[in-house]
């Protein structure tokens, strides 16, 4: 039998085997461990990063251009002068300017509101023109403009009312009062003849629109007219107190009065 005899070069070879096999668990241990210090130190994709002035000081620094699109921006920026407690006249000319407008900016928006309102307003009058131009009677006359007007969406209750007169013929179905009741409920209408806008009693709203009265916060009464003749009263009511003020214009109102009061009065 044959012995097998371990030469010094084999057991180096031997050792150097062992000790690879041993450090490479090491090394993977610790590349695992830089590898999460790594991404420890890197900060999350979806984290929010705060500026600070520093950064932003800088940035408008190297853009100096940035206010010429941002206007807007540029206009709400505060900069106070350093003038003891006293406020400079630089300071006090940006207030007054600025000021100013916001007064534009609000002028300009009501302007645009009452447009759209006037547009409105303006295809529902040509509709009730040329829908009173087919009535047949001053009943018909009536209940067009009544439905007409009630398709306005400023209009939350309208009432037609005709004033009585001898030979009118009329349906039942259409109110009817004493031209002296009118004027003396409504003087302001009757004395100035041209449409009247703003508050009035309480007592005055339930007579006008009845069951409707509840929800009418302020009102607008427009005189019927046939020449300098009043012969019915238009209310047209808006759950809103201050809708119908005595700033609004009334120019269609009074039109559709002239209109309503000849075509009423060539029915009859």
């Amino acid at each position: 039998m044959t012995d097998k005899v371990t030469t010094a070069s084999d057991s180096a070879k031997v050792t150097d085997v062992n000790s690879s096999k041993s450090t490479k668990p090491a090394d993977t241990s610790n590349a695992l461990e830089n590898e999460n210090h790594a991404e420890s130190k890197t900060p999350a994709k979806n984290s929010p990063q705060e500026l600070s002035a520093t950064q932003v000081a800088d940035y408008l620094r190297s853009h100096p251009e940035f206010f010429q699109s941002q206007t807007e921006l540029l206009a709400d920026l505060t900069l106070p002068h350093e003038s003891g407690k006293a406020i400079s006249l630089l300071e006090r000319q940006v207030v007054i300017l600025r000021e100013r407008g916001q007064e534009a900016r609000q002028k300009l928006g009501s302007l645009l509101a009452n447009a759209r309102d006037n547009d409105q307003l303006f295809d529902v009058t040509r509709d009730l023109v040329l829908s009173l131009l087919r009535a047949r009677d001053a009943t018909e006359v009536a209940e067009i403009t009544q439905d007409k007007l009630t398709a306005l969406g400023s209009v939350d209750a309208c009432e037609i009312i005709v004033v009585a007169r001898p030979g009118l013929k009329i349906s039942e179905g259409v109110r009817t009062e004493n031209a002296e009741k009118l004027a003396e409920e409504f003087a302001d209408v009757f004395r100035l003849r041209r449409t009247h806008c703003g508050a009035i009693p309480r007592s005055s709203i339930e007579n006008l629109f009845g069951t409707t009265s509840s929800r009418v916060g302020s009102t607008a009464l427009c005189p019927i007219m046939h020449e300098s003749e009043i012969i019915a009263l238009l209310a047209l009511g808006n759950e809103s107190e201050d809708y119908f003020n005595t700033s609004l214009d009334t120019l269609f109102l009074d039109f559709i009065g002239h209109v309503v009061g000849a075509i009423l009065h060539r029915s009859n």
